[in-house]
């Protein structure tokens, strides 16, 4: 008799085990990089803010009191968090602008 080719259902489960444990480590370890991705994009929005601000009081003599009046003279737009935080300039007294995302500071 000639043998037939192809898997066994032990040869296939033990393919899809392996695949599993493969997914398993690797998913983890992407979803952390995207978070330090974005932590990171949103510490350079907020030096951007930052920089912005120092240049209104710098120029206008005030602090600003909101983002919206950063618009058009020293930010393009508006920032906004890649993880959907929310952007707060800081203060006058020299406290950063900050999110309300935890880890996300400059």
């Amino acid at each position: 008799m000639k043998a037939r080719g192809g898997m066994t259902v032990v040869e296939v489960t033990l393919v899809a085990a392996i695949l599993l444990l493969l997914a398993a480590i690797s998913l983890p370890a992407f979803f952390q990089n995207q978070t330090r991705r974005r932590a990171a994009r949103c510490g350079m929005q907020l030096d951007a803010i930052s920089s912005a601000c120092r240049r209104f009081a710098s120029e206008r003599g005030e602090f600003p009191a909101g983002l919206s009046r950063l618009v058009p003279d020293y930010l393009p737009e508006i920032p906004v968090c890649p993880s959907g935080g929310l952007y707060t300039p800081g203060t006058p007294e020299g406290d950063p602008p900050t999110c309300s995302i935890p880890g996300h500071h400059l």
